[in-house]
């Protein structure tokens, strides 16, 4: 898994990989019954080893970019 690219948010994390020539198949999710499907931040939660997919889900408190990765790897 490409692990620097967790917790980044989507347009962040895709332009990166656009900047390596790689275009991802992107899977977007939500927590299950949350009624508000707009706003937030979309976050990457899973990046395949090879980039060419990312699974991302959407954020609403707020985090810094640099607290995101670490999180995200602590819960790992």
């Amino acid at each position: 898994m490409r692990m620097q690219l967790l917790g980044l948010e989507l347009r962040q994390a895709e332009s990166i990989l656009d900047a390596q020539g790689i275009h991802p198949q992107v899977t977007v999710t939500d927590a299950p019954r949350r009624k508000q499907t707009e706003g937030g931040t979309m976050r990457v939660v899973y990046a395949s080893d090879d980039g060419n997919r990312l699974v991302a889900a959407r954020f609403f408190d707020p985090i810094s970019d640099s607290q995101a990765s670490l999180q995200l790897l602590m819960e790992i």
